[in-house]
């Protein structure tokens, strides 16, 4: 058996013994509920208090990533637990109830773009361990409530100190199922030794854009590396570019992308599993550009915009309104909308983006000059 196998091998009994603790911590949280409180309604009362531990359980442990990632001055960008989804903004926070498919469900996640004026694998490493760590701490806690108290209350303070000390240490376990483990991820960032490899491409532009630097100064060596590199890194350094070009006012040179784009998609079509969001954002973007080059309007009204596109860019659909407003000589109904552009945009933790939207804004309000 060579190398790989062994990996993979391992893999499998790690994940199976991280499912065997965890679920066995929800089903001896649960016995212990249902053998002290008494009630018409066992057994389905124990596993229903359970299953809200360990809700309450894996909010504590994505709380514990989000403290590690702040307490590193690592911006946070969003946050999930089960199906709510949460956005984090430079003033304030959205939700939104958003259930993944079922191959994709998570007990949830927190997303992060690195410190640029810290290495890489400190401030990653703690984020990592944080969610564990915090569970492990809580653990502690509600153990030591758990042997004060009596009864109901104390039993309730045990089964949380349970399936917090299954959560911490089933995370712990280096596996890899849909996304890596905290225990695999903060293995990876401890052997970490080169924050200019390769595959981080992706996670240097992110820190970059988000702490400002515009599109069309982002390092083109990055660029490339996530252009070929593996689905959606061709998608996102192909949306670098065009944001670039809208920035730069080049709007004949952004309509020469929409070939590029379907040449893209028709390579890649074997990988486009989950990016319709994206791919549907780029498209409202290219089509945004061809209706002020034209100065047609009616290509507006083609473009499809989901949910999704008005989640992780609530500025495209006012800009498009702006567009629509002031080509058909509405400038007021237009300011309002393009008003409404930007406050979306400014609010963004990717500051970069405030910045795009402000010079976009000054190319809607020039149609509007007599």
């Amino acid at each position: 058996m060579d190398r790989n196998s062994w990996l993979k091998a391992l893999n499998k009994l790690l994940t199976l013994v991280q499912h065997v603790v965890v679920l066995g911590g929800f089903f001896l949280a649960a016995l212990l509920l249902g053998f002290t409180i008494k009630s018409e309604w066992q057994p389905f009362l124990a596993v229903f208090l359970a299953s809200l531990l360990m809700i309450i359980g894996v909010v504590v442990h994505e709380g514990g990533h989000y403290l590690g990632a702040r307490c590193c001055g690592m911006p946070v960008l969003q946050a999930r637990i089960a199906a709510v989804e949460v956005q984090v903004l430079r003033r304030g926070w959205r939700l939104r109830w958003s259930p993944q498919l079922k191959r994709n469900r998570l007990g949830g996640y927190v997303m992060a773009a690195s410190n640029l004026q810290r290495p890489l694998r400190r401030q990653w490493m703690l984020m990592a361990l944080g969610g564990p760590l915090l569970n492990l701490l809580v653990a502690g806690m509600a153990l030591a409530l758990g042997l004060y108290w009596q009864g109901v209350p104390g039993a309730l303070a045990l089964a949380f100190a349970i399936i917090n000390l299954v959560l911490g240490v089933g995370n712990l376990l280096p596996a890899w199922q849909v996304l890596p483990s905290d225990g695999m991820l903060a293995l990876g960032w401890y052997l970490h030794r080169d924050d200019q490899r390769p595959e981080l491409a992706q996670a240097r532009l992110l820190a970059l854009t988000v702490a400002g630097v515009p599109s069309a100064q982002l390092p083109a060596r990055d660029l490339d590396l996530l252009a070929q590199g593996a689905m959606p890194g061709p998608l996102v350094a192909f949306g670098y570019r065009l944001n670039a070009r809208q920035d730069q006012g080049d709007w004949s040179g952004v309509l020469q992308m929409e070939q590029e784009l379907d040449q893209l998609l028709a390579a890649r079509a074997g990988e486009l599993t989950g990016m319709s969001g994206l791919i549907e954002l780029l498209r409202g973007e290219l089509g945004f550009s061809r209706a002020y080059l034209q100065r047609d309007a009616g290509l507006l009204k083609g473009l499809s915009m989901s949910a999704d596109v008005d989640w992780f860019t609530p500025w495209l659909r006012p800009r498009c309104q702006a567009l629509a407003a002031i080509l058909a000589g509405d400038h007021r109904q237009g300011e309002a909308y393009v008003q409404q552009a930007l406050q979306a945009a400014d609010n963004c933790v990717v500051r970069s983006q405030g910045r795009s939207e402000a010079l976009l804004a000054a190319h809607l309000r020039a149609l509007a000059q007599p």
